[in-house]
């Protein structure tokens, strides 16, 4: 099977920007080249709304909207089942006074280009809160070519709202009790969605090109919600051989470049993996099966496909 994860940096609002911009990344692809392809979570709206009066005008309809018809149509081309991000407005009395509910949601078509299913995020992140309802439950379906395939979106992999417990594993425990093999996950995780970590020290840099360098990566490692003016990266102190060292030859402000790039790409690495680490442990009911299950029951192989957005908005990364 093959599984492909596209990554982007959407602009808030862009929306046809965005489609034409993730249009020029698949266009290198031809039929057969993946089986499925997975993009982020609100991929061509962006994610940081603060309210229903601002994210009303780039809310979609499940059948006709934008990001549905981009997907159907890729899916066509490519062969290929595609899931796409996006918010969804559901009319709910459709006489006056007309009722509707938004929705952060996900949509999956088939290689025939037919919407198999539209999944509702069931556990919201706050940023949700501010215009979303919360999905009924976790989904789970067959699906002819891939298994039992489960959907998921960013925050439902915590544990709800941050309030029951971290051992609950509410998201992985639903799927494996479905037996779901495949699971596929839209993402724009914020730093500092997950468990907060000690912040590390960072060096400081030598030359005002690496100190550029570095401020952009401390925007990048803040948590979310937190201000630009209360960065969460300490910093030690220069030494008195700085205002010299910054005055040096032209050598040695490359070689001091090169050592703040490695220390900066070290450090984004080092945010990856943590990342990466912590949705591994909310998967913990995968690999411990058997041990609660006393080795009863045939080992269940299951494969988890996230798309996570790039880039930051309103200062979120």
């Amino acid at each position: 099977m093959k599984i492909a994860c596209l990554q982007f940096a959407p602009i808030l609002g862009e929306v046809q920007r965005n489609i034409d911009h993730v249009t020029s990344m698949v266009a290198k692809l031809k039929p057969e080249d993946v089986d499925v392809l997975v993009l982020p979570e609100m991929a061509f709206s962006g994610y940081v709304f603060t309210s229903k009066e601002h994210i009303r005008p780039y809310l979609e309809d499940a059948k006709t909207g934008p990001s549905i018809q981009w997907a159907k149509a890729q899916a066509i081309r490519l062969n290929a089942h595609v899931q796409v991000g996006y918010p969804e407005k559901r009319v709910v009395n459709k006489t006056k006074p007309f009722e509707e509910e938004y929705y952060n949601s996900v949509a999956f078509v088939s290689p025939q280009g037919i919407l198999l299913n539209t999944y509702a995020k069931h556990f919201l992140y706050y940023t949700d809160e501010n215009w979303a309802e919360e999905g009924p439950s976790f989904e789970s379906m067959p699906v002819e070519g891939l298994g039992q395939v489960g959907f998921g979106i960013c925050m439902d992999v915590n544990p709800y709202q941050f309030k029951t417990s971290f051992s609950d594993f509410e998201f992985s425990t639903f799927h494996l009790g479905q037996r779901s093999n495949l699971l596929l996950c839209s993402m724009a995780w914020n730093k500092g969605e997950e468990a907060p970590k000690k912040e590390k020290v960072v060096p400081k840099p030598k030359s005002e090109k690496s100190k550029a360098r570095l401020e952009s990566q401390k925007e990048h490692r803040k948590d979310p919600g937190e201000s630009a003016d209360d960065p969460r990266v300490a910093e030690t102190e220069g030494g008195e051989n700085d205002a010299a060292e910054a005055e040096g030859d032209e050598d040695e402000g490359e070689w001091e470049d090169e050592q703040d790039e490695a220390e900066i790409e070290r450090e984004a690495l080092e945010l990856q993996y943590e990342t990466i680490h912590y949705w591994a442990v909310r998967m913990s009911p995968f690999y411990k099966q058997q041990e609660k299950a006393g080795r009863k029951e045939p080992f269940l192989e299951t494969y988890l496909a996230i798309a996570n957005r790039l880039g930051t908005e309103s200062g979120r990364v």
